[in-house]
């Protein structure tokens, strides 16, 4: 179940998206701050395609959510301000709870502001995972926030770590309550060493702290899904048919294409059926 994730900066990037997502061979596609119908934006996506997107039921008015799957195989649970819950049930493997979001721009909210919507986006999401009646969670969109900052980490909040062996405790007791874990592996795209470019986002200012490359566009994890999840199958684009979505400077070539780099990932869970059928056959691990 491959997903792939870009803020398009309110422009017509239809043709890079369609490239893009035959490129990885996408699923789902979830865009933000896209300025086009979706009958249009279904139309250029289904040029030349065996396997058609559908436009699943989408109330949200800042997520656009498109599928190759049956348009019944998309459950909406919550939408609420730049948040958009779904239950997929794929024809193979198992189902999941995709949550999509677009938090709001730094440039309207304060970091106070971030960590409460961070709290709120933990609550719904833990109440989503009640109704489905399981944890298999994936979150994924811009949290114009970094993996660092409290919103991210805190235990009120989405509570999500930077290592897998930490994130498969599941939970830890904070104050005696339980707070459940996310596994974040976006922290491994920072700097000059991550697998690809610095950040997915890149702002320079005259502020005393700058950080300059940003990673605001993330996916993260419930432990239930990481033995669906090898880290090579977590991308931030950079170039699509041999053309850089980068400016010669090597920053989002925002002018052109948008300011935020696209992210795709790719969930096996469709693993769970076949290592259910050797365990039935008594095949080893």
């Amino acid at each position: 179940m491959n997903i792939l994730f870009w803020n398009v900066n309110r422009k017509n990037l239809i043709e890079e998206v369609r490239t893009i997502s035959q490129e990885c061979d996408a699923d789902i596609i979830v865009l933000a701050e896209n300025p086009l119908a979706d009958a249009s934006v279904l139309k250029a996506l289904n040029v030349d395609r065996k396997r058609k997107y559908q436009l699943p039921i989408n109330p949200s008015n800042r997520l656009s959510i498109y599928v190759r799957l049956n348009r019944e195989a998309v459950l909406p649970i919550t939408d609420s301000n730049g948040i958009a819950i779904r239950q997929i049930t794929p024809p193979l493997g198992l189902d999941f709870i995709l949550v999509a979001i677009h938090l709001p721009s730094k440039l309207h909210l304060d970091p106070a502001d971030h960590f409460a919507l961070s709290v709120r986006l933990s609550d719904v999401i833990c109440e989503a995972e009640t109704r489905v009646g399981h944890e298999r969670t994936i979150v994924i969109g811009d949290f114009n926030m970094n993996p660092f900052e409290d919103g991210l980490i805190s235990a009120d909040g989405l509570h999500a770590v930077m290592d897998r062996s930490t994130a498969m405790r599941e939970n830890r007791i904070v104050q005696g309550e339980k707070k459940k874990f996310f596994y974040n592996p976006m922290w491994s795209r920072f700097g000059d060493l991550s697998k690809g470019p610095p950040g997915t986002y890149h702002y320079q200012s005259a502020k005393q702290l700058c950080y300059f490359w940003n990673t605001f566009d993330q996916v993260l994890l419930r432990p239930s899904l990481l033995e669906y999840f090898l880290e090579d199958d977590l991308k931030v684009i950079t170039k699509f048919n041999g053309t850089s979505l980068l400016n010669g400077g090597g920053k989002p070539h925002k002018s052109k294409f948008s300011d935020h780099l696209p992210i795709t990932i790719n969930l096996k869970t469709e693993e769970a059926i076949y290592n259910d059928t050797r365990r039935s056959l008594g095949c080893p691990a």
